[in-house]
């Protein structure tokens, strides 16, 4: 018997999942429907283990033949629908990328890819993928997978178990995020408590408890305000995460009706297909416009809901209810591999295509990324001497701060060699030389902190002859603190430097390059017949300018190089003939090393 409550808290959560990707600011916390969805998963799919008879290899086939037909034909029909429209809406420099992502999704492994990637689902790139949000499939599919076997085993007869596994679950998942907040939210081991706690409920509380309809209100209520006040800036899984799981659970407990369920029922008995199709609708229309304004959202509402109920109709349940539609467990198998194959050799298609076009984008990064001199995020302390230029020298040149600094390491490279200067590269990524307290994924960033730290006890210590400091003050970080940001920015700046303990004349200042917030390369090559088009104004961001009053009142050295990247107030999309960025802030490293005789300039 389908429970209307369910059907009611699977709509909610895939509207507010939508809602989220629409960017209606006052969604904050739309993206804890998916959490929702992996404690109604994990409470279905118990229960219906629990009522299972036969031997263990009967019910565990009739369980996966159950899952195919639930779940792969609107998903892998999807897929190929996705990968059929990228072609007409996405940058052609990016669909073997693309493809590959698709290729995961297929295979049920996109939350790994994804998460090798570190790939930030809360902070998004400027070109997400379209297949991002089969993350959450991938991680269902891979609980489907194990759990059966588990039950079947262990858990049928010993229901007691689900408790303390259920603690342990959540307390490694609260502490991981803290670790390693990126692979937290996508791999499957951090999110197997969501799915514990509607374990939990169907084994352990097989009946609705006394005034059933208040817990059930309080349930709605607290899934209501999580989704409205629980942002993104704070740590996901995380403490707060705990908040709407409980809802939840209250909810299926409860095995109440209220209203409304009704209404929101009907988004439930469709919510599969929406959510699958919705992303990729939006991302197309990022690619064709310059953020989503009211209408388009509301097109992409409508559009999403529209198309998910057609897919839910005509291909979700049709496959799921007709008998002469039912395939067996290998035929899936063979579609899955037939649509893996064609992702795959539409990859290899794609990059070729990509690589023998006739504009030429450099999309390649220093080489302080591949020899670990340029930090990730989780390390404070370069793990080699991270010298270049003349190792001979005698006279030490340091290049720091972000990703916005190690962007110049080529033209820096190149003026310590012509001029005999041992070269120290003390960068890291998403972590500004200025001494301000940062947040990463909603928690302290204690990594960039000590790396501030540890820059600036060290230059102070060397002494060099000179220290090149550049940020992404075009971005404005999340701070620890609260306060006008281009104030604590700036005066942070100011702090760094005075904390080298070196003369003005040591010190050399670059302003940040200014950031188109938007692929050039991907601009590029859709418009490769007029690159003008992705020509763009000039903006300063208040930090900015905060910074280039409070340095150069200073007296140190000061370098701004928007005049030669944006003539006239434009900000060109080729310098010298190449893509002057690589992404959507960063130049590239041609530019980088066609600017070497002004950086030289400016160091003598």
């Amino acid at each position: 018997m389908k429970r209307t409550d369910i059907q009611a808290l699977r709509g909610f959560s895939v509207l507010a999942v939508l809602l989220y990707h629409l960017q209606i600011h006052q969604i904050k916390g739309g993206f804890l429907g998916v959490d929702i969805f992996f404690v109604i998963s994990g409470f279905v799919i118990t229960e219906r283990l629990a009522r299972g008879e036969g031997s263990f290899g009967r019910q565990i086939v009739d369980f996966y033949r159950r899952r195919a037909k639930r779940i792969l034909p609107a998903s892998l029909f999807t897929i190929v629908l996705t990968a059929l429209f990228s072609r007409i809406f996405l940058a052609p420099i990016s669909l073997a990328t693309f493809s590959r992502d698709g290729l995961a999704a297929t295979l049920f492994a996109g939350n790994f890819r994804f998460a090798a990637q570190g790939n930030n689902y809360l902070n998004q790139t400027l070109s997400p993928t379209p297949y991002l949000h089969y993350w959450s499939l991938g991680v269902e599919e891979q609980f489907y997978l194990l759990w059966p076997i588990l039950f079947l085993l262990f858990f049928k007869s010993r229901k007691r178990l689900v408790i303390p596994l259920f603690v342990a679950a959540t307390g490694f998942a609260l502490w991981y995020t803290h670790i390693s907040a990126v692979n937290s939210f996508y791999l499957p081991i951090s999110r197997a408590w969501e799915f514990l706690a509607g374990i939990v409920v169907a084994l352990l509380i097989p009946r609705a408890p006394r005034r059933s309809e208040y817990v059930a209100l309080a349930g709605w209520i607290t899934v209501l305000l999580s989704i409205l006040f629980i942002g993104s800036d704070l740590a996901v899984p995380g403490v707060t995460t705990l908040i709407p799981v409980a809802g939840a659970m209250a909810i299926l407990i409860a095995r109440s009706t209220n209203p409304v369920e009704p209404i929101l029922a009907w988004f439930g008995d469709h919510s599969f297909s929406i959510y699958l199709i919705h992303w990729p609708l939006i991302v197309f229309a990022l690619a064709r416009y310059d953020g989503l304004g009211q209408i388009t959202k509301v097109v992409l509402a409508i559009a999403s809901i529209g198309l998910g109920y057609l897919i839910s109709r005509y291909v979700e349940r049709p496959f799921r209810f007709n008998g002469r539609l039912s395939l067996s467990l290998g035929n899936w198998s063979v579609a899955i591999t037939v649509i893996a194959a064609l992702l795959a050799a539409g990859s290899s298609i794609e990059a070729a295509s990509a690589k023998n076009s006739t504009l030429a984008i450099d999309r390649s990064v220093p080489v302080i990324y591949k020899d670990g001199c340029h930090l990730d995020f989780t390390l404070s302390q370069p793990k080699s001497q991270c010298l270049f230029g003349d190792l001979t020298s005698t006279v030490e040149v340091v290049l720091t701060g972000d990703s916005h600094a190690a962007q110049w390491f080529n033209a820096v490279e190149e003026a310590a060699l012509k001029n005999h200067w041992k070269l120290l590269v003390l960068t890291k990524s998403s972590c500004p030389a200025v001494l301000m307290a940062t947040k990463r994924n909603g928690v302290a960033d204690t990594s960039c902190a000590a790396w501030q730290k540890y820059v600036a006890a060290r230059i102070a210590a060397e002494k060099p002859a000179r220290v090149i400091i550049t940020n992404y003050s075009e971005n404005a970080y999340p701070l620890v603190a609260s306060g006008d940001y281009s104030q604590i920015y700036s005066r942070g700046e100011a702090k760094f430097i005075h904390a080298l303990g070196l003369p003005q004349s040591s010190i050399y200042f670059i302003e940040d390059t200014p950031a188109p917030h938007r692929s050039m390369p991907e601009c590029l090559s859709q418009h490769s017949g007029k690159v003008s088009a992705c020509n763009f104004p000039l903006h300063r961001s208040v930090a900015t300018l905060a910074t280039r009053d409070l340095v150069k009142a200073s007296g140190v050295h000061y370098l701004d190089v928007t005049g030669e990247l944006c003539p006239g107030g434009a900000c060109q999309a080729l310098y010298k003939g190449i893509n002057t960025y690589r992404d959507g802030s960063h130049i590239s490293v041609s530019t980088s090393k066609a600017l070497s005789t002004q950086m030289e300039q400016f160091l003598k």
